[in-house]
């Protein structure tokens, strides 16, 4: 019997942007503050931007294989940044600052617009409510839960920077559905991605999996539609709908 859903944010309840417009500004962001704080690397925003981008996906590959979340501090000082001289003590003690700066001006991020009311149709109907999402940063994600006034709704919240782990690893899955005092295969994810989302919940052994596109999904997916969620839509507003309809089957 379906007793509840968890949802993925950025790209899901959360839609996630990025535009080759945002890059500089988002470089000079980061070189601003880290000279704040007595970091003054050698770069202007273009090569800066270059250098992380040079990175970026060799760095996101690892992390998958693996399903381990790495911290910002080693994100940025043994990734992003590894081959330049600069004082790593200074940098470990704002490191999720600089990572929280990243994710606001590389992407823009907005609220899907019927994300609300999705959100309270379902609490209206008594399912309990959860999310996993995978974010280098401690604290990104919770801000957003809160600036979008959506908090309230989910009884648990997992992030990969806490947990150290990234889905699609199937423990990130179960242990949320321990903690909203359910099975797994009374549980409904519904994520962006095939790669993390669908797959993480289909090894849980979750119920079902719901799907919507988003910027994300170009970017992260390279898997076979085959291996598609059970139920692929193109508004949130439709989530109520199969749920009313698979509890009427229960």
């Amino acid at each position: 019997m379906l007793k509840a859903l968890v949802f993925d944010l950025g790209g899901t309840l959360v839609d996630v942007v990025h535009k080759d417009e945002y890059d500089l500004p988002c470089g000079k962001v980061i070189l601003d503050y880290l000279a704040r704080h007595g970091i003054n690397l050698p770069l202007d925003s273009a090569e800066l931007m270059k250098k992380i981008k040079e990175k970026k996906k060799h760095c996101w590959e690892k992390r998958t294989a693996s399903c381990r979340e790495i911290s910002p501090f080693e994100l940025w000082s043994e990734w992003y940044l590894k081959d330049m001289e600069f004082n790593r003590d200074k940098f470990r003690i704002i490191a999720d600052k600089i990572a929280d700066l990243w994710e606001r001006n590389y992407y823009q991020m907005e609220l899907r617009p019927e994300a609300l009311a999705m959100l309270q149709t379902l609490s209206g109907m008594g399912i309990t409510m959860g999310v996993i999402t995978n974010t280098v940063c401690f604290n990104h994600a919770i801000e957003n839960l809160y600036q979008f006034e959506i908090r309230h709704f989910f009884k648990t919240v997992y992030l990969s920077s806490v947990s150290e782990f990234i889905k699609p690893h199937p423990e990130l899955f179960i242990a949320a559905a321990r903690d909203l005092g359910v099975l797994p295969e009374e549980c409904i994810y519904v994520g962006d991605t095939i790669s993390r989302d669908v797959q993480g919940a289909r090894r849980a052994g979750y119920m079902a999996s719901i799907r919507i596109n988003s910027y994300l999904t170009v970017v992260s997916d390279t898997v076979n539609d085959k291996e598609d969620a059970d139920f692929v839509i193109k508004n949130l507003n439709e989530i109520p709908g199969i749920v009313k309809g698979l509890l009427r089957h229960d």
